[in-house]
């Protein structure tokens, strides 16, 4: 099993959001994209952004064009959304 590599990462600071936005590699088919929190109060952890769950969740894709195409879709939401609770 080969080592995860990192495809794009990039911080996001907008008002009080502190993020990141990370795209890995896992296979030759298989790529995943997260949002982390790095404030250090974690303020944002488990709050919905993009369809994402901060720290919790990530959205796969099969080829390197999809998995760009998420990577700029989180960055776009992590810049401009406002995390919110997850809704029960």
């Amino acid at each position: 099993m080969a080592i995860p590599t990192v495809v794009a990462q990039r911080p996001v600071v907008a008002g009080d959001k502190q993020l990141t936005v990370s795209t890995i590699r896992i296979a030759a088919d298989y790529y995943d994209t997260v949002i982390f929190d790095d404030s250090t109060d974690k303020r944002h952890s488990g709050q919905v952004l993009g369809g994402y769950v901060i720290d919790s969740s990530s959205k796969r894709a099969d080829d390197r064009e999809a998995a760009m195409e998420q990577h700029r879709e989180a960055l776009i939401a992590a810049r401009n959304e406002q995390p919110r609770p997850v809704q029960d």
